[in-house]
């Protein structure tokens, strides 16, 4: 209500209404009242009948304003007011007008993702192509939010055709919880149907760093089969099973395992093979930390140096940091640090020029003149390329 008491008043003044005051000095004079036109009649109505809440009225309304005439100035702000007013209230051309001045940038500044909201709403009011609209500023990462489970399925309709920017978009929404709850295993199954349909590098990427981030949990080998007839035969499950907590009766049986050890390295280290630098980076950095894979400090120092060729800053600065305390190389190599914080610098990581900086103060004369020639080869190199 108080939106449309603003709305009115805004109106009030927009109106083409004229009305003329009698002067009090001479009250014996004549007041001639001018008719109002046909057209301001129906103005007139439209406006009453918009604010008692109809939203055919606000929509024509708001057709009025954006195209003026009749005696009406064109305003696309008022028409754009009348088109949300609409479309909340259940109109599905007023839904798809407002989509489009948002993404025009007509009554307001150009959002792309209040106009996917609005063409969202549309497809929620049964307009099939403001549903594709959406699903099109959703795969480009116009739209911030999936919306709900209307629009998963809307997208899965299109995922299921084979289109690898819905399986991705789709993907990343159910991995993140972008407007619906996260779900790791459907994430998890649309980047591998992307890996699989597409050999997609991206897809491989996240499926691995997903895989690798499982938390552990415990199977019972004595209650399993990898022999489908001894499975049968056994009354056991084929294959493995796994419990999120220890079972009351395991006693020394159950193992505690990463459920995704194995299939997450091997889709990690095929994007990494293939090129992929965020691969490359997470594959390093979990080598050397030793955390979610056995560590290997040598193999990891060479995947963040394939990352760091690539100009991947947090590789750099991981490299650096390796260097200045000796770990993966002979002895700490300050000279090795100050070039790697000195490119991550060149790459704007934050903290990197500090690191850098207080290297220089460990290193003598002859190891800061050999550093600073590197950084001069490598920028006379990099320019020349």
């Amino acid at each position: 209500m108080r939106t449309a008491a603003l709305v009115a008043a805004l109106l009030a003044v927009l109106a083409p209404l004229t009305v003329l005051a009698a002067p009090a000095a001479k009250a014996e004079a004549k007041v001639k009242v001018k008719a109002p036109t046909a057209a301001e009649t129906r103005h007139s109505a439209l406006i009453a009948a918009a604010l008692r809440g109809e939203p055919e009225a606000q929509y024509h309304l708001g057709l009025a304003y954006r195209d003026g005439g009749h005696g009406i100035k064109a305003d696309p702000q008022a028409a754009l007011i009348w088109f949300t007013l609409a479309g909340a209230d259940g109109s599905v051309p007023a839904a798809v007008e407002a989509a489009k001045a948002f993404e025009a940038g007509r009554g307001a500044r150009r959002d792309l993702n209040a106009a996917g909201n609005w063409w969202y709403r549309a497809g929620m009011l049964g307009d099939k192509a403001a549903r594709s609209r959406w699903a099109e500023l959703f795969m480009d990462g116009n739209v911030h939010s999936i919306g709900g489970r209307d629009g998963v399925e809307w997208l899965s309709e299109i995922a299921d055709t084979g289109n690898l920017k819905a399986i991705m978009a789709l993907g990343e929404a159910l991995e993140r919880g972008a407007g619906i709850a996260p779900d790791a295993p459907a994430a998890e199954g649309w980047y591998r149907l992307a890996a699989l349909l597409h050999s997609d590098f991206e897809a491989r990427y996240r499926l691995g760093r997903m895989m690798l981030a499982r938390p552990s949990m415990w199977r019972m080998p004595t209650e399993e089969e990898w022999n489908a007839k001894d499975a049968e035969r056994k009354s056991h499950p084929f294959g493995a099973v796994w419990y999120p907590a220890k079972p009351g009766n395991a006693d020394d049986k159950a193992v505690q395992l990463r459920s995704g050890i194995v299939e997450g390295e091997f889709w990690l280290r095929s994007a990494a093979n293939h090129g992929h630098v965020e691969a490359q980076y997470a594959l390093g950095a979990i080598l050397v930390n030793g955390l979610d894979l056995p560590m290997d400090m040598v193999e990891g120092i060479a995947w963040l140096e394939a990352a760091s060729v690539q100009g991947h800053a947090e590789a750099m600065m991981l490299l650096g940091d390796l260097a200045a305390k000796g770990q993966g190389f002979y002895g700490k190599d300050p000279v090795r640090a100050f070039v790697m914080f000195d490119l991550a610098a060149g790459q704007g990581e934050e903290g990197a020029a500090a690191a850098r900086d207080a290297v220089a103060k460990t290193m003598n004369q002859r190891q800061g003149a050999r550093a600073r020639q590197l950084v001069q080869d490598l920028r006379e190199l990099s320019s020349a390329q």
